[in-house]
């Protein structure tokens, strides 16, 4: 069984490591299903070598990127400290490493750009910007590892657990369909689901591993939700992930009453509120949203991490 480990490396004491690989996930602006009047939505796999040893870290936790360089923000401030402040991201790996070598950490960042209507950029985010950019053997500052909430059971489990992801809220879904189909590191009896959704079908990453993970497992179930591609069967518009908890309503209610989980991640910070009362309207009870939603926390059956 692991042990979360918190804040072994701070700002004060950072962890130096050297970038491994990175890869785009999503096509080059223009080759894809998004129009150039949409901005670039450019998604990366990025590898960074750390010892495990060193930098235990554990599935569902985050990692803290320290940017290189000054905030001219706080530098217009005059405050003493003017380097750039922590950003977490989640961790995508699993808590072993894929392959459990216990020699790198992985992540999965989208570029955090602004574009106006036009498709011409606005506003450049600093952290996604520099992960997205580095190459083999450039060096990153690290804080963490950060968070002990949205974990995996650490002992054998026989309920079902859901997934649900927006953008790169796959991050962490990534790592953790490894640990639990392939790496076994608890013994895991029940079904596995991952609704996956992003507004075109080129921008669903990583959709190979999943697709082979459901011919490997026959109680995994990938299911994607296309938002500028399909047309939900309910009132025709849009298909979102909540169309798709909808649609797989008899198996969130057995996954409720099973002592099932579910984990919500991804954004915009409070998209968790639609897919909590599809659970809600599954199980077809009277209680209101924030009674429901603090129910499941307490009995450790939901988790949410959304920015």
């Amino acid at each position: 069984m692991l042990t979360p480990q918190i804040n072994l490396f701070k700002k004060s004491n950072p962890i130096q490591a050297q970038v491994l690989a990175n890869t785009r996930l999503t096509p080059e602006l223009g080759k894809g299903k998004r129009s150039m009047r949409e901005g670039d939505a450019a998604v990366h796999r990025i590898t960074i070598a750390i010892d495990h040893s060193v930098y235990p870290y554990m599935i569902g936790q985050s990692a803290g990127i320290i940017p290189p360089g000054l905030d001219p923000e706080k530098q217009t401030k005059g405050l003493a400290d003017a380097s750039y402040t922590v950003r977490l991201y989640s961790i995508a790996s699993p808590s072993y490493s894929f392959g459990q070598t216990k020699d790198n950490i992985e992540f999965v960042v989208k570029r955090d750009n602004v574009y106006d209507e036009n498709g011409n950029l606005l506003h450049k985010g600093v952290c996604s910007n520099y992960l997205c950019d580095l190459k083999p053997g450039d060096v990153v500052t690290m804080t963490g590892p950060a968070g002990k909430k949205f974990l995996l059971p650490q002992t054998d489990f026989s309920g079902d657990i859901f997934f649900f992801a927006t953008g790169t809220g796959i991050s962490p879904f990534l790592g953790m369909v490894e640990e639990l189909l392939v790496q076994k590191l608890i013994q895991f009896q029940g079904n596995l689901w991952l609704i996956y959704g992003a507004p075109y079908s080129d921008e669903i990453v990583l959709r190979d591993y999943f697709e082979d993970k459901t011919k490997e497992f026959s109680n995994f179930h990938f299911v994607t939700a296309i938002s500028r591609e399909e047309k939900n069967s309910f009132d025709g518009g849009k298909m979102y992930i909540t169309h798709r908890a909808k649609e797989n309503a008899e198996a969130i209610k057995n996954a409720v009453n099973g002592n099932g989980k579910f984990y919500i991640c991804g954004g915009p910070k409070g998209m968790e509120k639609g897919v909590i009362q599809e659970i809600m309207s599954a199980c077809g009870t009277d209680s209101t949203y924030e009674a429901f939603k603090k129910h499941l926390e307490e009995k450790e059956q939901l988790f949410v991490e959304t920015y």
